[in-house]
């Protein structure tokens, strides 16, 4: 059984295969809270964890779907994926159920030209029981799987020879949390597991960070020279922001910040198409 907050089709908004046509799953659960992005640095400022979003949104009772939440402002622009607050809106199923729904969604019924994301949360919590979801009939035909992960979950033996052995291309869309996510260095930034996925055949990776100044960029800086990564990486920057009203705060700065050092600019492009909704 696999506990997932929502599936939906959409554009890949963010990184290496923006704007590419993809179904989602976004498992639940996550090892982080980021209860610092859109906060400032001023942590002394911050609403304290008693008093984020997810704690005291008078509606939790009232809500039936996922679609029917706000996106948060500040913390984490999905903390509704792994809030034991909104526990009651997810979805737990049998892998073979899940993986007719996820066909369902694609245009011609077919993984041409189509991209499989699975998110969170942290997908690779679920590591146990993705092979048996992958190896699923309805995926026969897949070529091309993501995740969408923040690099601090080591990968288990038999997950890694499941990889190296699927016929699908595995990209890691790696997202080390900086100081404004409220997580810290230690439990944030493990290069030895970055690393080791950038090992893993029939794969490749990118690194894309979540910043808002020009001190983001220096940790940004510090943490390559931690990863020690090759040269061939691709590396984006990508602005806070999980609604319009932040984007508009961020974008245009991060934007600037990257072209002065050469580096990426991924935009959150499915916020500036959709707005501030689930299921995009």
């Amino acid at each position: 059984m696999i506990r997932y907050s929502e599936i939906f089709y959409s554009i890949q908004g963010e990184g290496r295969w923006m704007g590419t046509p993809s179904v989602f799953i976004r498992l639940y659960g996550c090892n982080f809270e980021c209860r610092g992005f859109g906060q400032g640095r001023d942590q002394s400022k911050w609403v304290t964890r008693e008093n984020m979003p997810h704690k005291t949104d008078p509606n939790i009772d009232k809500y039936t779907s996922y679609h029917e939440l706000p996106v948060p402002t500040i913390g984490c622009d999905t903390s509704a994926t792994w809030a034991k607050e909104y526990m009651h809106l997810t979805i737990y199923e049998e892998p073979s159920v899940i993986a007719k729904k996820l066909l369902e969604l694609t245009p011609h019924k077919t993984w041409d030209n189509i991209h499989l994301i699975i998110t969170g949360g942290e997908p690779l919590l679920w590591q146990k029981q993705l092979p048996e979801l992958l190896m699923q009939p309805e995926f026969k035909t897949l070529q091309n799987l993501t995740f969408e992960t923040n690099s601090t979950q080591t990968l288990v033996p038999n997950f890694w020879t499941f990889l190296e052995n699927y016929q699908a291309h595995t990209t890691f869309a790696c997202s080390p949390k900086l100081s404004i996510s409220g997580e810290s260095r230690t439990r944030a930034i493990k290069p030895n597991v970055v690393n080791s996925y950038s090992k893993v055949k029939n794969s490749e990776l990118f690194l894309k960070f979540v910043v808002q100044d020009e001190q983001c960029l220096i940790e940004v800086k510090e943490v390559l020279d931690d990863f020690k990564l090759p040269n061939d990486i691709p590396v984006y920057l990508m602005p806070v922001g999980g609604t319009q009203e932040t984007l508009n705060l961020t974008e245009k700065q991060v934007a600037t910040i990257a072209l002065e050092n050469g580096l990426k600019f991924s935009p959150r492009l499915h916020v500036n198409l959709f707005g501030n909704a689930w299921g995009t």
